[in-house]
């Protein structure tokens, strides 16, 4: 009877919550709240359970009575899934029938408990008659505690609710109460890991020569024992899958042992970097023959599927030879470029104060006019005092604050000080001890600039370009010679202090693909309305939170200048996102960097949008020498009427005196 009880038990759950995904994944956006009874709640993709769970309560100002509910996640996780950042569209149909004007309807608590972190927040009953009184936009997660749901983790979400007076309540399922989570990305470990039984004290005997499968789960080790037979170069190839950042292994260096127990020496390595995985090739000469294996290490809350494969050859130039860079990490300007429709348009020098010199000697003599005595007050303040006044203005006052507009600005930085500031900021969270979910908030930011942060450039522009719409793309003095494996492995000789090698490999892949990414955005911001009246330019805007470009796997642009509109910012990221990225390190005799990129194809002006974050140095004034000559051409006047007035009263005053008195 209970073996008989126990089936009946088990058909009526499978009937009442039919077999569904495993927990949270991609593809499984809304979360249904169901519920079996009043004790028996889950979490499911799709409606299930009863209509609606209903109770009374008795609760009193003085002995409020609280309700509970806690909907466990079924089916249970069994896939390892990145949460995303923030709950959509929040519906819980609760309802208090003995209030239909929802004044004393209570707050409805909710806690998501995910992984190891939870997100707490509070729904108050809206007002008016739509249904369902319970709603929220958007809920952002709390993510300290980290983004990854591991499988057999699993969540559930908690919701209470509390009553100071007698009320019935009814709660709407079965399709009325969801939520949205729209799952980034997610995959099946046990499916991936098709290496295993391979372990140190059990290591999976392969053909060296062959690809194998496997992926490396948490901290485990994967070994593969094999024969080397003769040779000269011995190379290990290894691709690691694309999976976020808070996952990659592909850091850890494979352990060798030769036939003799000892380990082989250091290899060279190269590690090329895309948006299709990341190959990473050692390279050996002349190792000793016989058995030897392979394994490869993994770390704690990791996943990454990969494909080794050996290959032995005879001397030549290999793939890991230096001669397979070009030699110069330039930067290929251009990708946030349009092609322009018009020509080169070059722009003045930025004003300098020398030039009020001339309009200070001006003022001198005006101001000596100034000091004598007038036979007119009309003429003194009707020509005299505006042309002082005017020279003031434009020669003196205007050159000299153009000119201070044209000098790099408290807490601004020039392009120099810009990439070795987002360099900085790399290294630091590149570091394997930076939270993973840090390492992904700053890397993706544009520029690094973060949420409210402000961006803040003094560029000094080459030439302008006209576009076909009017407009002018300007282009930056220097951009054209960043060497940027230049710039990146001299940060890394500066912090040489006391790294890691993964550090070092992990920063300078990452600062290839991010800096190329920055380089790109600053050349779509530096087009403007009218031709700059100088040289000189100040980019400054502060920067907004915005969805990232690119995969969950390498976020880009993840900020955006706080007066380009959001779906302006979404255009320009898919029409500037390269079809391709590759980032290649040869860890060789010499430090070499690679970074090559397919630009986007069909970027147009219209794809570019309009900010107000440029200005330009130079004059307040619209036609300051202008201003400055009326300024000369009134006091000059006004000099030249006085001169007239003086001589004429002293004419008069000759003719009024006797012969005997004389004019002082």
């Amino acid at each position: 009877m209970r073996r008989l009880a126990l089936l009946m038990a088990v058909m009526l759950a499978v009937l009442v919550f039919p077999p569904v995904s495993a927990g949270f994944e991609v593809g499984e956006d809304v979360q249904h709240l169901s519920c079996l009874a009043e004790g028996d709640c889950r979490l499911t993709t799709v409606p299930s359970g009863e209509d609606t769970v209903s109770g009374q309560a008795q609760g009193t100002p003085f002995a409020p009575e609280r309700v509970l509910f806690e909907f466990e996640l079924y089916p249970e996780q069994d896939e390892l899934a990145l949460l995303p950042e923030r709950l959509t569209d929040v519906e819980i149909d609760l309802r208090f029938d003995d209030d239909p004007t929802r004044l004393t309807w209570p707050d409805v608590s909710l806690t998501l408990v995910h992984g190891s972190g939870s997100t707490s927040w509070t729904i108050p009953a809206g007002e008016g008659s739509d249904l369902p009184a319970y709603t929220v936009d958007e809920v952002d997660l709390d993510l300290d505690e980290g983004r990854v749901i591991w499988p057999g983790e699993g969540a559930r979400l908690l919701l209470s609710f509390s009553l100071d007076r007698p009320a019935t309540w009814t709660l709407h399922l079965y399709g009325d109460s969801t939520f949205e989570m729209e799952v980034e990305w997610s995959a099946d470990p046990d499916a991936a890991d098709v290496d295993e039984p391979s372990s140190r004290s059990s290591p999976a005997s392969v053909e060296f020569e062959s690809a194998h499968d496997g992926a490396l789960v948490g901290g485990e080790a994967d070994c593969f024992e094999f024969n080397i037979e003769t040779h000269e170069v011995l190379r290990v190839l290894i691709t690691w899958d694309p999976v976020p950042l808070e996952l990659q292994q592909q850091s850890a260096q494979p352990e060798l042992r030769l036939s003799t127990g000892l380990l082989a020496p250091s290899p060279q390595v190269e590690v090329v970097a895309d948006d299709d995985g990341t190959l990473t090739r050692y390279r050996w000469r002349a190792l000793q023959e016989g058995q030897a294996t392979l394994c490869l290490e993994g770390q704690s809350d990791r996943f990454q599927p990969y494909v080794w494969a050996g290959l032995l050859s005879f001397e030549g130039m290999g793939p890991v030879d230096p001669s397979g860079f070009s030699g110069e990490g330039l930067y290929p300007s251009g990708g946030g470029q349009v092609d322009g429709s018009g020509a080169v348009e070059s722009l003045p020098n930025p004003p300098s104060g020398l030039r009020a010199f001339p309009g200070l000697l001006l003022m001198c003599v005006g101001l000596l006019e100034f000091t004598r005595r007038t036979t007119s007050w009309t003429l003194r303040w009707g020509l005299t005092v505006p042309g002082l006044l005017l020279l003031l203005l434009g020669g003196v006052f205007n050159p000299l604050i153009s000119a201070s507009t044209a000098v790099q600005q408290d807490g601004e930085l020039d392009l120099d000080g810009l990439i070795e500031e987002r360099l900085a900021q790399l290294w630091d969270v590149a570091h394997p001890g930076v939270p993973e979910s840090t390492l992904v908030t700053h890397s993706g930011a544009t520029f690094g600039r973060l949420d409210g942060e402000e961006l803040h450039v003094r560029l000094e522009i080459e030439h302008a370009t006209p576009l076909d719409d009017g407009r002018y793309q300007l282009h930056p003095v220097g951009l054209d010679e960043v060497r940027m494996d230049e710039l990146i492995f001299a940060h890394v000789a500066k912090e040489s202090g006391a790294t890691q090698a993964d550090h070092v490999q992990r920063f300078v892949l990452l600062a290839g693909r991010s800096l190329l990414l920055d380089l790109i955005a600053l050349e779509a911001l530096l087009v403007v309305d009218d031709l700059p009246s100088s040289s000189v330019v100040h980019l400054r805007t502060p920067m907004v939170e915005t969805a990232a470009s690119g995969s969950v796997t390498a976020p880009a642009w993840g900020t955006r200048p706080a007066s380009i509109e959001s779906g302006a910012w979404s255009m320009l990221q898919d029409a500037l996102l390269p079809q391709r990225i590759a980032v290649s390190l040869c860890d060789c005799d010499l430090d070499l960097l690679d970074v090559r990129f397919v630009a986007a194809s069909g970027l147009q002006s219209s794809d570019l949008p309009r900010h107000d974050g440029l200005t330009s140095a130079g004059s307040f004034l619209a036609s300051p020498g202008l201003t400055a000559s009326l300024g000369v051409l009134l006091l000059g006047l006004g000099a030249g009427l006085e001169q007239r007035r003086r001589t004429e009263a002293h004419r008069l005053a000759e003719q009024m005196l006797r012969p005997d008195h004389s004019w002082d």
